[in-house]
């Protein structure tokens, strides 16, 4: 058995495009997770802040950042922007994965080549109403997900819980070869939020949704994002449902769940960067191996 941990930190820290900027202040965020994000605004300060990351012997960045109300990153669709992500990756040869969001097209292409891998999350339509606040729909996501494969990205599926029903929501992606990596994050409440008194998924609905996904893409390596409840005894408890249901990956794990799979007989593996690294990038940022 093999399991692959990652552990972003200094070395693959978050960017923002747009600071703390946000057009839709979604009910689970509300700006809270921009506030912890690098910012850089503008083509210089994206430039400056990629050429320091490198300095300090970073591996990558996540390119993110606030909505706009059509869905998309702020700031990104600027030209002058994409020709600064292009340039940072010409520059510094760092390894940018990025939140997409509802890219366009034109957008898609100009970025191909200069982002290695997406992370796009494929929410269901009344998160995307009820929780984001967007007048849009999941096919609209899944019509980004086309885009992007289109342009010759190299796209991460991820799906958030709520509710226990969001898996079937890859089911109309089996028509495409299968991802080589999906990546499951989970519902955490934050403290601030017009959620933040939401309940947490159950570890025993990570398990159902995880399985669900390992049976329908046997081929694909299902992770356990970084976004899930961090209290104690339920972070250890989602990490062992994670385990027991067939996960591949695993970002940040504790050291109760790590402890559990030497146990087990799990092979170890770490890499300083997120989860949803793609195997061919996988010699370059390998950590350890136990």
């Amino acid at each position: 058995m093999h399991l692959k941990t990652y552990t972003p930190g200094t070395k693959f820290p978050p960017i923002s495009l747009s600071g703390t900027q946000c057009q839709l202040g979604c009910r689970h965020c509300d700006r809270a997770y921009l506030r912890g994000m690098r910012a850089a605004t503008t083509p210089e300060a994206l430039l400056t802040t990629c050429r320091e990351l490198k300095r300090q012997g970073a591996i990558g960045a996540l390119l993110s950042g606030g909505s706009a109300r059509d869905g998309s990153i702020l700031n990104l669709p600027e030209p002058e922007m994409l020709e600064a992500i292009r340039q940072a990756k010409t520059e510094t040869g760092l390894i940018f994965n990025m939140h997409p969001g509802l890219m366009d097209e034109a957008t898609a292409q100009a970025l191909s080549g200069a982002i290695d891998f997406v992370s796009l999350e494929i929410p269901s339509t009344a998160t995307i109403r009820d929780v984001f606040g967007l007048d849009a729909t999941s096919a609209d996501y899944v019509a980004a997900y086309r885009r992007l494969r289109d342009a010759g990205l190299h796209i991460v599926p991820h799906i958030a819980i709520y509710d226990g029903t969001e898996a079937a929501l890859l089911d109309h992606l089996v028509s495409y070869p299968h991802p080589e990596t999906i990546v499951v994050i989970v519902f955490s409440p934050t403290r601030g939020t017009p959620m933040a008194e939401a309940p947490s998924p159950s570890p025993e609905m990570v398990g159902s949704v995880i399985q669900r996904l390992v049976t329908r893409f046997p081929e694909t390596e299902i992770a356990l994002g970084c976004m899930r409840p961090r209290t104690r005894k339920l972070r250890i408890a989602l990490e062992l449902a994670a385990l027991d249901a067939g996960v591949a990956r695993m970002e940040l794990p504790s050291r109760a769940t790590l402890d559990v799979a030497d146990q087990r007989g799990y092979r170890i593996e770490q890499f300083d960067t997120c989860c949803a690294l793609p195997k061919a990038l996988e010699d370059q940022v390998r950590t350890t191996s136990r």
